[in-house]
């Protein structure tokens, strides 16, 4: 039985390090059709990115996309009004089996001129329907970035990819708001996952991301960006948010309240709803700029001033259990 691993197995190993500065380091992500100056995602959850999510993160150098939970016509009308200025627009979209309107409207725009790319957001992504899904967009020319997912394992990410994937998202279980593994059992540790799956092309981490250090262990092996949805809940650019809100709901889009809330079937729900507090006004970009210094500091410790090198460079070694009280403050009071 192979043994694998998640972010709180393992540490990077500080090596010999002449970067005098955070600052020399760069955090520059190519991926296909995409040139994202921080590898940050806002996930496209109903509760954490809509179109003013996605304008701050373009804003700061990084991706939203946009969630899919809404009526076609809605998706229609963020089209409809967004700007070039606001950055590339990345739509969700379901399987064609069950999103085939919504997936013909971004086709019409797409074959109007606009540059839009599409993220197939489908649970178990290694499956039939994604690659229908896949085919379909394909079949119908249409030229733009496809991110597709999720999956955890090396030969579903190359399942993917063979079939007109540009990037595939990584994670089968380990949201914060998700509990597909307490109720089938199914998933896969997300570090090994990361690992696994960047070696068939380029990936998005999505999920499991509780500490700025785990963004770092992430791109250290192997991840071209990362998705962040818990840590972002409750910020200010947020869809509900306003200056007089004191608690915002954020839930799993498998959660029984996410299914409701779209008309879908509420059974066997694999996700939870929670309330958690409003942050203040530029809480989202603050805890982008706190993650962006935890990773270039990460970088700095391993010498290496871009995440090409991270990816290359970067030691990582098995720990116990034991080392997690080892790493947070433990002074007694």
């Amino acid at each position: 039985m192979k043994k694998a691993y998640g972010y709180d197995d393992v540490l990077i190993v500080p090596q010999f390090s002449d970067i005098k500065s955070r600052g020399e380091c760069s955090t520059r992500t190519r991926l296909p059709k995409l040139d994202l100056k921080i590898p940050v995602i806002a996930a496209n959850m109903d509760t954490i990115c809509s179109v003013k999510m996605a304008r701050k993160m373009h804003e700061l150098g990084g991706l939203g996309i946009i969630h899919r939970y809404m009526k076609v016509t809605q998706t229609h009308n963020i089209m409809e009004d967004w700007d070039e200025a606001d950055g590339k627009l990345v739509l969700s979209v379901g399987s064609i089996h069950q999103d085939q309107r919504r997936i013909d409207v971004i086709l019409k725009k797409a074959h109007a001129g606009a540059d839009l790319g599409i993220c197939i957001d489908i649970a178990h992504g290694d499956s039939q329907h994604m690659l229908d899904t896949l085919n379909y967009l394909r079949d119908n020319n249409f030229s733009g970035l496809i991110i597709a997912g999720n999956v955890c394992t090396y030969y579903g990410a190359m399942r993917l990819f063979d079939n007109g994937a540009d990037i595939v998202k990584v994670g089968v279980g380990p949201g914060s708001a998700c509990t597909t593994r307490i109720k089938t059992g199914c998933g896969f540790p997300q570090l090994c996952a990361v690992e696994d799956c960047a070696k068939a092309g380029p990936i998005i981490a999505d999920g499991g991301i509780r500490y700025y250090g785990d963004a770092a262990k992430a791109l250290a092996v192997g991840a071209d960006a990362v998705m962040l949805g818990g840590m972002l809940a409750g910020t200010d650019c947020t869809p509900e948010w306003k200056d007089t809100s004191s608690k915002l709901e954020f839930r799993g889009m498998a959660s029984r309240a996410a299914r409701k809330s779209c008309g879908g079937d509420a059974k066997n729900a694999e996700g939870v709803s929670v309330m958690l507090p409003a942050l203040p006004e530029g809480s989202t970009e603050e805890i982008i700029d706190e993650l962006m210094e935890g990773i270039k500091s990460a970088m700095s410790y391993s010498g290496c001033r871009t995440l090409k090198e991270f990816r290359l460079k970067s030691q990582i070694i098995l720990t116990t259990s034991s080392i997690m009280k080892e790493n947070s403050p433990h002074i007694i009071t």
